[in-house]
């Protein structure tokens, strides 16, 4: 049980080969449901078609659907991470180091958030939003369980 630290590489290099394939899924599902439709139109006469394309197209639609609220899911993720960077980038300035030496212990913005400057517990700063959240302030503190993990990659 300890606390996981993010590297501001990592806030700022999202892998985007899943949005990538959710695209394709949806593209793959509509380029489905037209052919589909196509061939129920050239066998007017058979309702096996018919029925055929109704299901293929409920499918596609529903896969369609979740592939979209995933999208959404990690838009958002994509922009809560992009704030803590941003947040990053200000203490970096304030306490004038690298921000590649900074560290958050979360991907969202929040009251109650931990920052620590290198790979050590000793720089540890807790960040308090005020209710406009548009400022910070930065406050020494020190963990209970100084096990922490380090992701840089």
């Amino acid at each position: 049980m300890g606390t996981t630290f993010f590297a501001y590489s990592v806030l700022t290099h999202q892998d985007n080969w899943q949005n990538t394939l959710r695209y394709g899924i949806i593209i793959i599902g509509a380029v489905a449901i037209i052919a589909y439709l196509v061939y129920f139109l050239r066998h007017k006469r058979s309702n096996k078609y018919r029925d055929l394309l109704v299901l293929v197209a409920l499918i596609e639609l529903l896969t369609i659907g979740i592939q979209i609220r995933d999208l959404q899911a990690s838009r958002t993720a994509t922009v809560n991470s992009q704030a803590v960077a941003t947040l990053l980038r200000s203490v970096a300035s304030q306490k004038q180091v690298s921000v590649n030496q900074l560290y958050a212990n979360s991907s969202t913005v929040h009251t109650g958030m931990l920052v620590t400057i290198g790979r050590s517990t000793k720089k540890m700063y807790t960040v308090t939003i005020n209710a406009d959240n548009n400022s910070y302030q930065l406050t020494k503190t020190t963990l209970i369980v100084p096990q922490v993990q380090f992701v840089t990659k």
